[in-house]
């Protein structure tokens, strides 16, 4: 067995290059001789250093990690290394069952929306319970901007908050706006928690005037006429805050055919008194 080895021989041994190799030598990692024409000369401890270094490399180790064992170990620290490999193991394999789940439950949500039967633009009154959420106060006139507020608030809440396949997104719009015809002017972006899940502000309990809408954006603002007329029509009180679910959206789809809307605002009796007109 020869004493020494050229950076060929090496790069060819391991498949890397010698731009790694010479990384590797940069970092403090290995530590080749030279010969009489400069070149540099791999020992049987640099193949045993870069023997671990790959090990552990495999593993997932950081460089500045490797270094640090390599510096000085023996079976003890080896040992407890690897149990250290084990832990973040352990922590990567919950964190990946995790998004199985959370994929598995995007999966039947966009599919029970998309089977779901509902008449399309058929106004109902919903009774519907409090509703706990997460909301991002932030005044937008333009629809296309809202996009933005909804990552701003998923940025705030990234453990809690996915976008794709989530009808659980949503927006407000002051009742003033639609009233006045001005659609597109949402005063918050907002998403609704489970029970168990932290959250910020509400959407009161009560009575809603609710409807449907499948297809583009562009129809909804007739469709708030329509809710708005219909309200009138019956004597109906629209109180709060207008809100709008994004039950399948841009983010889901770029086929506007496939977007599904919810419109939903609260209601009362004419003359009634309201106890809670805030969300």
């Amino acid at each position: 067995m020869k004493e020494y080895y050229k950076i060929g021989e090496i790069s060819s041994l391991y498949n890397i290059g010698a731009d790694s190799l010479r990384y590797y030598e940069q970092l403090g990692i290995l530590k080749p001789q030279r010969d009489s024409n400069g070149y540099r000369m791999y020992s049987i401890n640099d193949i045993r250093t870069l023997n671990i270094l790959r090990e552990l490399r495999s593993i997932g180790f950081s460089m500045s990690q490797i270094k640090e064992h390599l510096k000085d170990f023996d079976l003890n620290k080896t040992v407890d290394l690897f149990k250290e490999a084990i832990s973040a193991i352990d922590k990567k394999t919950e964190e990946m069952n995790k998004l199985k789940a959370q994929l598995s439950e995007r999966i039947d949500e966009i599919e029970s929306h998309t089977r779901e039967s509902f008449t399309d633009r058929d106004i109902k009154i919903l009774q519907l319970p409090k509703r706990r959420i997460l909301k991002l106060s932030e005044n937008v006139i333009r629809d296309d901007d809202l996009d933005f507020v909804i990552k701003k608030l998923q940025s705030e809440y990234e453990d809690q908050l996915y976008i794709i396949g989530n009808g659980d997104i949503g927006a407000t719009i002051p009742l003033n706006c639609l009233e006045e015809g001005l659609y597109g002017h949402f005063d918050s972006a907002f998403y609704i928690v489970d029970a168990h899940e932290e959250y910020d502000s509400t959407l009161p309990e009560g009575e809603y005037l609710s409807m449907t809408v499948r297809g583009s954006y562009s129809q909804i603002a007739d469709m708030w006429q329509e809710i708005l007329s219909f309200a009138k029509e019956k004597h109906l009180v629209p109180v709060g805050k207008a809100i709008e679910l994004y039950i399948i959206d841009n983010h889901d789809t770029s086929d506007e055919r496939e977007y599904i809307t919810q419109l939903q605002v609260r209601i009362q009796k004419f003359l009634e008194q309201d106890t809670d007109i805030s969300i």
